[in-house]
């Protein structure tokens, strides 16, 4: 019992080392920083403004945050609606961009994906057949396109949503 009693206090005591660093600076983390910025939202062409977005670098580099805050609604009726979300390359779980998005509503979403045809596309499974996708695309213009889409039926078809226009304030 006293060499077990002595084995566990020495390792209470004895230092934890820390995880090895990432590099957060690779090609594959870099991924979606064209994002990155404070922007003017608006429903993809129409001048209006309908929300406005800080994008920015956090957890030294490592992760992208977003504060999302739109006023404009369909119809252009007032709404008060803000959302925000973390977004980080997993290279840990098997190079996999995840988000993780919390809005005013209570609303929780995961979405996970990556880069392909130039755009991060990101996925979000709810109820069975239920999904969310969202793609963001940097523009020749300098701005980013944003536009979300539903599916109830697995992903064999997809019902447009929102389409939004971001340009630098």
């Amino acid at each position: 019992m006293l060499m077990t009693l002595t084995l566990i206090a020495a390792l209470q005591t004895a230092p934890v080392a820390p995880p090895a660093p990432i590099d957060c600076s690779d090609p594959d983390h870099r991924a979606f920083d064209f994002w990155l910025g404070d922007w003017d939202v608006r429903q993809t062409g129409s001048e209006a403004v309908v929300a406005h977005s800080v994008i920015s670098s956090t957890a030294g580099g490592c992760a992208i945050e977003e504060d999302y805050r739109q006023t404009v609604g369909p119809g252009g009726a007032p709404l008060t609606y803000h959302g925000v979300s973390f977004s980080v390359f997993d290279a840990r779980r098997g190079e996999v961009w995840r988000q993780f998005y919390i809005d005013s509503g209570g609303g929780v979403t995961v979405f996970e994906g990556g880069v392909g045809d130039g755009a991060m596309v990101l996925v979000a499974s709810g109820q069975p057949g239920a999904m969310q996708r969202m793609t963001v695309a940097a523009q020749a213009d300098g701005s980013v396109r944003q536009q979300g889409e539903s599916s109830t039926d697995g992903g064999a078809t997809w019902t447009p949503g929102y389409d939004f226009t971001y340009r630098r304030r």
